[in-house]
């Protein structure tokens, strides 16, 4: 459904890497170094992610630039705003700053969030976390166990965020109301395909109870 919804915002990123941009865009941020990759990176449906490699003495080092797709966050701002009270709470919860367990922000030379472009396209980046792995689907029990596990923690440890994040895209969240919203696609069947996942379709009306 969340797929589907930015599919529905024109949300597919773009992929090519336009390396005249990335270099403005780095250029705003303090980063060391001289640029010398750029690459798409990741499986990402929503923002352009590419990772940029700058020459530090000699060492490689990388970056995540994310170009934000404001067309899915309407309000790139807000959620700039979110994201960095968001991380900014996480890591003074960490133990010796550890920049592995969540992620870090950097800012721009003037302090902000993000850059605007001037034509008008918004950009932001995080400290690279290598020797990561994610999976866009999951292949053992284990790794859903410690999926939540990770939530869960993520959730305790933002239990006492001492502000209110805007919402950057209503209603997203609204379990009751995308349950409303399937059992109208049901009842529409638009494609006749409802007979197809009938088995999908008893098994979360016998959880309606459970969705609010």
């Amino acid at each position: 459904a969340t797929l589907e919804y930015f599919k529905g915002q024109s949300a597919k990123p773009s992929r090519e890497v336009d390396l005249a941009e990335v270099k403005l865009v780095a250029r705003q941020f303090p980063l060391c170094g001289m640029l010398t990759e750029a690459d798409r990176y990741g499986s990402g449906h929503i923002n352009d992610t590419i990772a940029v490699t700058f020459d530090q003495a000699g060492a490689p080092v990388r970056y995540i630039f994310q170009r934000i797709n404001d067309l899915v966050f309407k309000d790139v701002p807000l959620l700039m705003n979110n994201i960095r009270q968001v991380s900014e709470h996480l890591a003074g919860k960490l133990a010796g700053g550890d920049s592995r367990s969540a992620l870090t922000l950097v800012p721009t030379r003037d302090g902000k969030a993000f850059f605007r472009t001037p034509e008008g396209r918004y950009w932001r980046v995080y400290l690279f976390i290598e020797k990561a792995q994610t999976f866009d689907k999951l292949e053992t029990v284990d790794q859903a166990f410690q999926a939540a596990r990770a939530f869960g923690s993520f959730q305790a440890a933002l239990a006492d965020l001492p502000v209110m994040l805007g919402e950057t895209i209503p209603d997203f969240h609204d379990t009751r109301k995308r349950f409303e919203n399937l059992e109208t696609a049901i009842a529409r069947d638009r494609k006749q395909r409802a007979t197809e996942v009938s088995r999908e379709i008893a098994f979360a009306q016998a959880r309606k109870s459970e969705v609010g």
